[in-house]
């Protein structure tokens, strides 16, 4: 299988690209704002005012580029392993992993508020939440030089493939880290409860995520 002689994938990246065209047309300094705030939070009370609003349509392409983006990651880790079976049933791959990472990410939502609501002041896990998905949004844009390449690349080396992974994983949590000492511990930062903070909520559901990816994956060449 390859996505440049599928017609219908080639239709979704361009779509793709104009919605992230129309996010930054419509919100652009609004996301560069909130980006900004991530570094220098600690000199404003409120990084999340009016003038950082992103609109919900907004929001919605974002996290819809994240899923998209997540989908193509994993069927190609799937393709590197299976590529006769992938060949045989690409869009109910690329479907289940879709769901998948819509799923993860709701998952995470209902994880988070409730531990949150129980560790922090309402005001807390609220700025905390909001920096949180902010950051998983823009980690699409963290992705998109790896899926160009597994979509415009054929035969794209797995050892590329992973290290950009490793890398993209590695921007992710520091970022996570420092918005985390910055807003959810800044007053007693131990760096014990942040390592047991992010174990719990962070690395856990990942591996927990690239696990259930690899069990679809044996699910899929049995079933087609």
């Amino acid at each position: 299988y390859n996505f440049l002689s599928d017609n219908a994938m080639m239709l979704l990246s361009v779509l793709n690209i104009i919605g992230m065209a129309y996010v930054f047309m419509m919100n652009g300094s609004n996301i560069l704002e909130r980006a900004k705030s991530m570094f220098y939070h600690g000199k404003q009370s409120n990084p999340y005012t009016d003038r950082t609003h992103i609109t919900k349509i907004c929001n919605l392409l974002l996290y819809l580029q994240l899923f998209f983006y997540c989908s193509i990651i994993a069927f190609g880790d799937m393709q590197y392993s299976t590529p006769y079976y992938v060949g045989k049933t690409p869009y109910i791959v690329l479907a289940a992993f879709y769901l998948l990472a819509a799923i993860a990410l709701l998952a995470k939502r209902v994880l988070y508020d409730l531990y949150n609501a129980t560790l922090f002041s309402e005001e807390v896990a609220r700025e905390w939440r909001q920096s949180y998905f902010f950051t998983i949004k823009l980690s699409g844009f963290i992705l998109f030089p790896l899926v160009v390449c597994i979509i415009f690349i054929k035969d794209f080396s797995k050892t590329y493939y992973t290290i950009y992974l490793i890398f993209a994983l590695l921007i992710y949590t520091a970022v996570v880290i420092s918005s985390a000492i910055k807003i959810i511990f800044k007053k007693k930062c131990f760096y014990l409860d942040i390592f047991l903070y992010l174990c719990a909520l962070e690395l856990l559901p990942i591996a927990i995520l690239w696990r259930t990816i690899h069990v679809i994956n044996a699910f899929l060449i049995i079933k087609f």
